[in-house]
């Protein structure tokens, strides 16, 4: 897949999921806009996650917030298992199921899972990686990152109650 591909899988994703917002619940895309390198992704998913919950994450408290942060997953350079079969087996009970309603609970589940395999899945992608976020009480969630080969990262926030 050429990184023109992949620009076009990347604007079918926020277009499935939405672009950038501070809704706190819900899903949203974010394209970096500066160049990052491996060291740099778990940064800047963080930062997303934070930006993503707005409000929210002053007024439930960073700490709580904080608390469920974790990567669950990163992806091995030489794995052919495919983005939807590595988020059914997380070993996180919650992340799992976030990362399940991600397709069964949109209004269009085949297209929502191809607008996910069509970037995490790419051969031009790396530093795939999931996160388990939420709040620690009633929200839970999913994060996927990974590296496009412009250098530059992509970030799926879902948080769901």
């Amino acid at each position: 897949m050429s990184s023109d591909d992949l620009t076009t899988a990347s604007g079918r994703l926020t277009e499935t999921f939405g672009g950038p917002s501070q809704n706190t619940l819900g899903s949203g895309v974010f394209l970096s806009e500066t160049d990052l390198d491996s060291a740099k992704l778990d940064d800047y998913a963080k930062s997303m996650y934070q930006h993503f919950v707005g409000k929210a994450w002053e007024q439930i408290g960073a700490e709580n917030w904080d608390k469920t942060w974790q990567i669950l997953y990163r992806r091995p350079a030489e794995s052919k298992t495919g983005i939807l079969k590595e988020l059914q087996s997380l070993g996180d009970a919650a992340t799992e199921l976030a990362a399940s309603q991600l397709t069964e609970n949109h209004d269009d589940p085949e297209g929502a899972a191809g607008a996910i395999v069509g970037v995490f899945d790419s051969p031009s992608i790396s530093c795939v990686s999931v996160y388990r976020i939420g709040d620690t009480e009633a929200i839970t969630g999913v994060l996927l990152a990974g590296l496009l080969p412009t250098e530059r990262a992509v970030a799926l926030v879902f948080l769901m109650d």
